[in-house]
């Protein structure tokens, strides 16, 4: 399944480990803060157990309100070492990355040096040309919303042979969107809806036009620095994950969870402004609180950017989450709505949601995109937000 927010360039690494997860799971939970706060973490923690017995070699979440935060686990940070995850890993947070390149978008928008109805042809001119495409309407807002129709580049094999071929290849947001553009759109712009990593590798490109800086450079600037998100980064070209973290696994056959391949050091330039930030789950929080906070955008854009697209569905067979400009909405079943974002990059699951206000937030990561992320991010945002209606889950999740 081509699942919302997958990069697909399978590069192989060296490592291949073959392990039957079955009775290996262990759990861990830990208070950080305080001691009062509502929910246990008990129906969270049940979710994790459950992503490792499906075989992912690890599963950390971390719960946050004004009241407490909750780290909470299940298996190991990697095969070899055996150790338990913790708070503080880093890990890939996939196409969580997407909520940080529309916040800078929009607060360019804020500072009235682009708008949402601006199209790519005045903002990126020649970029997006031929081959049935229509510059002049593609907006911003198109691209963030992905209902731009721009076909997605990780259906381009040739991505996927550079990866492989050359593990250094530093992949341009131009190469990228070029990779894309090679395809005939989708459907005409603002039509429809389709999930396509071109629509950010195009943004990056928009940044870099509107500040004559990188998007690395301008979300380190605006988000990662005046947060104080001392475990975000992007990598760039570097395969490896600095200092501690959680390792990452990919079936050696798909669809078997039961022999895994390390793909933790990997260049993840193929998902540059789509799917290349590393982070934690207490950064994550973080961010999506200020986000929801208002600290990062006026009023009026935050509710722009939270406001479902109608018909999206970012989550395959799941009618629980609608797309808005970069984020995911989540209404769950007892009525809370939930606001952030998902993703899945080989070797790695990924949530980060948070209520309005941010006063609510959680977030996880599986080390393995071999279990069902559907059902799975639906169990964990229902056991976090409706405790008393985790039991029914099953009920609401994708088969």
């Amino acid at each position: 399944m081509h699942a919302y927010s997958r990069h697909r360039p399978r590069c192989p690494l060296a490592l291949t480990i073959g392990m039957n997860l079955a009775g290996g799971a262990t759990a861990a939970v830990q208070r950080t803060r305080g001691t009062g706060g509502d929910g246990s973490g008990k129906a969270l923690q049940a979710v994790l157990d459950e992503a490792v017995r499906e075989g992912a070699p690890g599963a950390l979440a971390q719960s946050r309100t004004p009241h407490r935060t909750l780290n909470l686990s299940s298996g190991v940070a990697d095969l070899v070492t055996r150790r338990p995850p913790r708070a503080d890993m880093k890990f890939r947070i996939a196409s969580i990355t997407k909520t940080f390149v529309a916040t800078v978008i929009l607060q360019l928008v804020a500072e009235r040096r682009l708008r949402l109805d601006d199209t790519v042809a005045e903002v990126i001119p020649g970029v997006v040309e031929g081959n049935g495409y229509q510059p002049d309407k593609i907006t911003m807002r198109m691209l963030l919303d992905h209902t731009s129709g721009v076909a997605d580049y990780t259906q381009n094999p040739r991505i996927e042979e550079i990866a492989i071929s050359d593990p250094r290849h530093d992949f341009t947001l131009r190469e990228l969107a070029e990779a894309g553009l090679e395809y005939p759109p989708d459907f005409p712009p603002g039509t429809s809806w389709r999930y396509s990593d071109t629509d950010y590798a195009l943004l990056g490109m928009v940044i870099q036009s509107v500040t004559g800086r990188t998007y690395v450079h301008e979300i380190t600037k605006r988000i990662i620095r005046p947060l104080h998100l001392r475990s975000t980064y992007f990598p760039g070209t570097n395969p490896r994950i600095r200092g501690p973290h959680l390792n990452g696994y990919t079936p050696v056959q798909e669809g078997d969870p039961t022999r895994l391949r390390d793909t933790t050091e990997v260049n993840t330039t193929f998902a540059r402004a789509s799917g290349d930030l590393i982070s934690t789950v207490g950064d994550l929080d973080r961010f999506d609180s200020a986000l929801l906070a208002g600290r990062l955008l006026p009023g009026r854009l935050l509710r722009a950017m939270l406001r479902p697209v109608p018909g999206s569905q970012p989550y395959p067979g799941s009618d629980m989450f609608r797309y808005g400009l970069g984020t995911v909405i989540a209404t769950t079943p007892c009525g809370v709505k939930v606001y952030g974002n998902g993703g899945t990059l080989d070797g790695w699951e990924t949530w980060m949601g948070a209520t309005r206000g941010g006063r609510h937030a959680m977030s996880f990561v599986f080390t393995t995109d071999a279990v069902n992320q559907v059902q799975l991010t639906t169990q964990a945002v229902i056991a976090e937000y409706c405790p008393d209606a985790a039991a029914g889950t099953q009920a609401h999740a994708a088969p």
